[in-house]
């Protein structure tokens, strides 16, 4: 259940990107965040009842398409999957009928939508609508936005699996919460960039060394410093980009990189002092 919610919120999440309707897009990016709290909620049941799973998933090549109706086809498919998923070890009878109610309102509303636009998302064109920007800088910005925006994702899942193991503390739970908020925010101006670039790559499976069985507070202490050293990045490239508007995104990301290190740290307090 947890890799069907997991490709299910990628899904609709990257088909946000890919999406040049925005209306449809928008629609896409609504129903992704609503199957990431479907996985939550799966997690959290799954923890409470002492039900082992990982965060593997599948490729998400197959979403590569001419234009967004047979986009739209293969959303389609993906819920109607996940609607006959009977895997439902250590998931609670309510959560299971929150998810019905959901994913039965999703399937009417895709089976409403019609757009033959064509999707650009892949076709390496390498230039911005709003934004002049020299081949060099597309380079550079890119070669940023295929690492960070797996990264983003790694941090989610990570961040995810944890919060779903520390339910009893409130105050670290609610650090994740901001953690993970600011990762899907990061994780969808990157991959937006990069499909207005034509240059879109999508996320892979998180290595389990990475999530299960680690000792939180040690993570907890690598990813301070982490944080700290994305925001050098952060600033490194703005300067070398030498373009004014992805300069000035580029120092926004590097402040919340500095919010997300004093974030690591007060999670790490809470759970030495619990």
């Amino acid at each position: 259940m947890i890799k069907q919610k997991q490709m299910n919120y990628l899904k609709f999440l990257y088909a946000s990107f890919i999406t040049p309707n925005r209306e449809i897009a928008e629609i896409f990016e609504d129903f992704g965040l609503i199957e990431y709290k479907h996985m939550m909620w799966a997690m959290n049941d799954m923890v409470k009842n002492g039900v082992e799973f990982d965060m593997d998933i599948d490729s998400l090549r197959d979403l590569k398409s001419e234009n967004v109706n047979e986009l739209i086809q293969k959303l389609i498919s993906q819920i109607e999957q996940s609607l006959k998923n009977t895997n439902t070890k250590g998931i609670e009878e309510n959560t299971l009928r929150r998810f019905k109610n959901d994913e039965e309102y999703m399937l009417d509303v895709l089976k409403s939508l019609d757009d033959d636009s064509k999707i650009t998302a892949f076709d390496e064109h390498k230039t911005l609508k709003n934004i002049p920007i020299t081949p060099e800088q597309a380079e550079a910005f890119n070669f940023f936005l295929i690492g960070e925006t797996y990264k983003e994702y790694e941090l989610i899942t990570i961040y995810s699996y944890l919060k779903a193991h520390i339910q009893d503390n409130v105050e670290a739970v609610n650090c994740f919460t901001d953690l993970i908020s600011d990762s899907i925010y990061h994780l969808k101006r990157f991959a937006k960039f990069a499909a207005e670039l034509g240059t879109l790559t999508f996320v892979r499976s998180v290595e389990k060394e990475k999530y299960q069985n680690v000792e939180i507070s040690e993570f907890l202490k690598e990813n301070i410093e982490e944080e700290i050293g994305a925001e050098k990045e952060c600033l490194i490239l703005a300067e070398k980009i030498g373009n004014d508007e992805l300069s000035k995104f580029l120092l926004f990301i590097s402040r919340q990189e500095v919010y997300h290190a004093e974030l690591l740290e007060r999670a790490l307090k809470h759970l030495k002092d619990s």
